[in-house]
């Protein structure tokens, strides 16, 4: 349980029956107030380095690395899925945690000439604890990596992956998990992939679709960005709406993404950090949409990268 004590914050940890209080700096006055996101990270690095951070008796987090190939062929591609399982109420991180966390990292040693050419990862979840804001992923994450093979490949194929990532609850500890698998030659050209279908549909329901560029209108006005998308009709208005942006140290991710309904046309509000000193160029990220429709909520979530007038 935590508890606050002024501008601090302590941390109780029961070690067999005893308790161990941590005694860590809020990320609100660490080291100084106009600098939030910042402070939190820098509490993030000290948390995971201290020798007296309390972990739980157990990891929170299981990883299983699943090829979805039974073999390679040359000149073929193929996916390899990470599968992230968590206890109930942990979370890990999305490749930008917003003011705290730590994104997962993947250190992959692949066999000679194979390329890794793509990555996909799960529509994170905004996260509000003591006014920090992280974006996580929570109960499952399933990655999807795609590997192509080149033209000549061995008889047997070693493939390796070690994977770092921060687990939280009302606490935080480091995770990692080594695996390894082999991949014999194969002569058919392309995976049957009938066996893993159910795992491949829960993996892409989570996934964001791909869009070139929105069909909206696009402004930045002084503390924030304005995302103006016409309306095909009002029984299909945008009810609710969330940005998870790619880029860090641009967007405020401790701000609520806005929502504001025209006639004809709805405006998501993208807030920016104050004082922010570059002029942003492009809008990347993976935007959350939740509109109205005779049958009841619709979400989609799309990747955007569109560019600034």
């Amino acid at each position: 349980m935590e508890n606050r004590v002024g501008s601090f914050s302590t941390l109780s940890c029961g070690t067999k029956g005893q308790n161990l209080s941590l005694l860590l700096l809020s990320p609100i006055y660490l080291f100084i107030k106009e600098e939030p996101v910042i402070s939190a990270r820098l509490l993030t690095i000290l948390l995971l380095f201290s020798p007296l951070v309390c972990a739980a008796n157990k990891a929170m987090v299981s990883v299983e690395v699943i090829p979805l190939a039974h073999g390679v062929s040359p000149g073929e591609s193929f996916e390899i899925a990470v599968i992230f399982s968590m206890e109930p109420d942990w979370h890990t991180y999305w490749q930008n945690p917003g003011e705290a966390g730590m994104p997962t990292s993947f250190e992959w040693n692949l066999p000679e000439n194979f390329q890794l050419t793509g990555q996909r990862e799960p529509t994170p979840t905004r996260h509000v604890d003591q006014e920090i804001t992280t974006f996580i992923h929570e109960e499952e994450a399933i990655y999807l990596f795609d590997i192509q093979a080149p033209d000549e490949v061995a008889d047997s194929n070693h493939f390796t992956v070690e994977i770092n990532w921060l687990e939280c609850k009302d606490l935080c500890q480091p995770g990692s998990s080594g695996h390894q698998f082999v991949l014999l030659a194969s002569e058919t050209p392309v995976p049957d992939k009938a066996e893993w279908t159910t795992l491949i549909e829960r993996a892409e329901s989570r996934f964001p679709r791909s869009v070139q560029e929105i069909k909206g209108r696009l402004v930045h006005k002084g503390d924030h960005i304005e995302l103006a998308l016409k309306r095909s009709s009002w029984a299909q208005k945008l009810l609710s709406a969330d940005f998870f942006p790619f880029d860090e140290m641009i967007y405020d991710s401790g701000k609520s993404i806005q929502v504001k309904r025209g006639l004809f046309r709805d405006n998501i509000i993208i807030p920016l950090q104050i004082d922010l000193k570059i002029t942003p160029e492009v809008l990347h990220g993976v935007l959350v949409q939740i509109n109205a429709s005779p049958t009841g909520p619709t979400t989609t979530h799309s990747i955007i990268h569109q560019q600034l007038p």
